[in-house]
C-alpha cells in the first residue's frame, strides 16, 4: 500500500510558471499508485514495493521514539546516528558504516531476544503495540527454534489500530482490482479527513509562490469531501457500508467511466444473467469492492 503522506509531487518551480494543484488527495491518484505495477502493458508511474510498504510500518513503530518524544534523547541520538550511517552506505558504499549498522542491528536483536526470554512482561507490552518484530538469526542450532517461538508468541499489533489487518492479504498483498480500490478508498478517506479550508491552503501556497516565482491555482474541493470527516478511522465491520458509500461517491465523481479502465477489462467479458443490462458491470464492480472492504475490516469491533 501507498504511504499516508500526500502522494502528489511538488509543482515545478520557475519564473512565471502557473500550476494547478489539488486541494485534496484524489482517489484516482491513490488508485494509479496501486495498480500501475499489476496491469500488463500499462506505463508505470510509481513502483510500490515491499520496502516502501514496510517503511510505513517502520514509521508507525519508531517515529514516536525517534522523532516525536522530545524526552527520549537516546532515541533521537540513535536516529541521527543511524541515518548518517545509512546515508554513507547508500551514497558512498562505506564498508565501515555498513559494519557498524550490522553490529548495532545484531546487538539490538540479541537484546530483544533476551527481553523475550528474561522479561516477557516488557516484551509482550511493547510487541503488542508494534507492527514489526526484530529477530536474531545465527549459526547456533538453537537460535532458529527460539526465533520461531518468539515470532509465534509475539502479540504483534494486538493493541494498535491496525490489529484487524494482521494477516490480511486483501490489505497487504492482493492485486485484485477490487482489493486495490478498497485500499485506495480507505487511504483516501484517511488522507482527506484533516484538510485545511481552501483559504488557508491558498495562504500556504502564496508563500511558496513568492519564493519560487510561480503561481499556484488550487483546484476546488470535490463534493464527496462533505461528511468525509464523520467516518471513523480505522475502518471496522460497523463502518464498512459508510466507507463503501463514500467510496462510490468518489469513484462516480472522479471517474464516471471507471468500468472502462483496463483493470476492469475482465468484467466486460463476464456472462451476466439475462445479459449485461445497463449498469450491470458497474454494479458487479461495486459489489466486489464491498466484499473487499468487509474482508479488510475483518472482525474488529468499533472503539
Amino acid at each position: 500500500m501507498p504511504s499516508r503522506k500526500k502522494l502528489a509531487l511538488e509543482p515545478e518551480s520557475g519564473p512565471d510558471l502557473d500550476g494547478y494543484w489539488p486541494s485534496h488527495t484524489p482517489l484516482s491518484q491513490i488508485i494509479d499508485y496501486s495498480v500501475d505495477d499489476c496491469i500488463p502493458g500499462r506505463e508505470q508511474k510509481y513502483v510500490p514495493d515491499h520496502v516502501a510498504e514496510l517503511s510505513e510500518l517502520l514509521g508507525f513503530d519508531t517515529d514516536a521514539v525517534f522523532w516525536f518524544d522530545k524526552k527520549a534523547t537516546e532515541g533521537i541520538k540513535a536516529r541521527k546516528m543511524l541515518w548518517e550511517l545509512g546515508e554513507r552506505v547508500r551514497n558512498n558504499r562505506d564498508l565501515g558504516a555498513a559494519r557498524v549498522i550490522y553490529a548495532i542491528a545484531t546487538y539490538a536483536a540479541f537484546e530483544v531476544m533476551l527481553m523475550y526470554l528474561r522479561r516477557r512482561d516488557l516484551f509482550d507490552f511493547i510487541a503488542s503495540r508494534r507492527n514489526i518484530l526484530p529477530c536474531l538469526a545465527s549459526i547456533h542450532p538453537n537460535t532458529r527454534k527460539i526465533m520461531a517461538n518468539m515470532r509465534r508468541d509475539a502479540p504483534l499489533a494486538t493493541q494498535t489500530a491496525e490489529s484487524h489487518l494482521v494477516g490480511s492479504r486483501a490489505w497487504f498483498t492482493s492485486k485484485k482490482p477490487a482489493n486495490v480500490y478498497a485500499r485506495a478508498i480507505i487511504t483516501t478517506i484517511q488522507l482527506n479527513q484533516d484538510l485545511e479550508p481552501i483559504e488557508c491552503q491558498k495562504k500556504t501556497w502564496a508563500q511558496f509562490d513568492r519564493v519560487h516565482r510561480c503561481k499556484t491555482h488550487l483546484l476546488p474541493l470535490p463534493a464527496y469531501i462533505e461528511g468525509i470527516d464523520q467516518l471513523r478511522v480505522p475502518i471496522s465491520p460497523q463502518s464498512v457500508l459508510q466507507y463503501w458509500r463514500k467510496g462510490k461517491e468518489m469513484i462516480v465523481e472522479e471517474m464516471p467511466n471507471f468500468h472502462l479502465r483496463p483493470e476492469w477489462r475482465a468484467y466486460a467479458s463476464r456472462r451476466y444473467e439475462n445479459g449485461a443490462k445497463r449498469g450491470a458491470i458497474q454494479h458487479a464492480i461495486f459489489k466486489d469492492i464491498l466484499t473487499a472492504l468487509r474482508s479488510i475490516a475483518g472482525r474488529r469491533g468499533s472503539r
